[in-house]
C-alpha cells in the first residue's frame, strides 16, 4: 500500500528535524549529541512560545532540541548566557550556508537567473551576519537587570535579519535546483524566531 501525503509530511519532517540537531551541533563546535535541559533552558523555552510575537505553536520544542544540542547550554547561569548560544548557533548556519553560496557561485554560469538569485541571497546573508554580529554586542554589552535583555530594540534586530531570510527565500522558492539551499534558508527563520523568542518583552 502506497503512503498517504500525510504520513510523508511527518516523515519528512521528522528526517528534517534530525538533520538539523546533527548539523546545528556541528556548527556550534561545542559537542555533538543532545544534551540535559537544565531547568533554566526549559523555562527559557517555555517563556519563548509565548514571547515569540509571531505565535508558532513550534517555538518551545524546537527551542528545547536547539539548546540541547549544544554543550555550552548545561552551562548557562543565566537568561543572558542561552541568548548568547541561541546567537552564536544562529551564526553559525547562517556562516555555514553563506559559505555553501559562495562556493555555488564559483561554479556556476554568469547572466543566468540562478546566478542571480544566488548573488541576492549572498548579500542578504552578509547583512544578516552583520546584523547578528550588532545584535551580540548590544546582549553582551547589557549592563542592566536580567529583564532588561527582553527588549522591543533587540526584537527589530531580529526583525530585520528574519526579513532577509524572507527575501532570500521568496527568490529561492520557484528554483528547484537549488532545493537544499531552500531547506538550509528554512533553518536560518526558524533559528531568527526562536533568537526573536528569547529576547522579546
Amino acid at each position: 500500500m502506497a503512503p498517504t501525503p500525510m504520513a510523508i509530511i511527518v516523515f519528512s519532517a521528522i528526517v528534517f528535524m534530525l538533520l538539523f540537531v546533527t548539523t546545528t551541533a556541528q556548527a556550534g563546535g561545542s559537542g555533538g549529541g543532545k544534551h540535559m535541559a537544565t531547568n533554566l533552558v526549559v523555562e527559557a523555552c517555555k517563556t519563548a512560545e509565548f514571547k515569540y510575537p509571531y505565535e508558532d505553536p513550534d517555538t518551545e520544542e524546537f527551542c528545547l532540541m536547539t539548546l540541547q544540542s549544544d554543550k555550552r547550554s548545561t552551562e548557562a547561569k543565566d537568561l543572558r548566557d542561552l541568548q548568547l548560544v541561541a546567537v552564536d548557533i544562529l551564526r553559525g548556519r547562517v556562516t555555514t550556508t553563506s559559505s555553501k553560496v559562495k562556493k555555488m557561485l564559483e561554479n556556476i554560469k554568469k547572466g543566468t537567473v540562478p546566478m542571480r538569485v544566488l548573488s541576492l541571497c549572498e548579500v542578504d546573508y552578509d547583512t544578516v551576519v552583520s546584523v547578528i554580529n550588532k545584535y551580540d554586542a548590544m546582549i553582551r554589552d547589557y549592563q542592566g537587570h536580567e529583564g532588561g535583555l527582553r527588549s522591543i530594540q533587540l526584537v527589530r534586530w531580529m526583525d530585520m535579519a528574519r526579513d532577509r531570510v524572507q527575501e532570500c527565500n521568496s527568490e529561492l522558492v520557484d528554483m528547484p535546483a537549488v532545493g537544499a539551499l531552500v531547506n538550509e534558508n528554512n533553518e536560518l527563520g526558524m533559528l531568527v524566531k526562536l533568537n526573536t523568542a528569547l529576547v522579546a518583552p
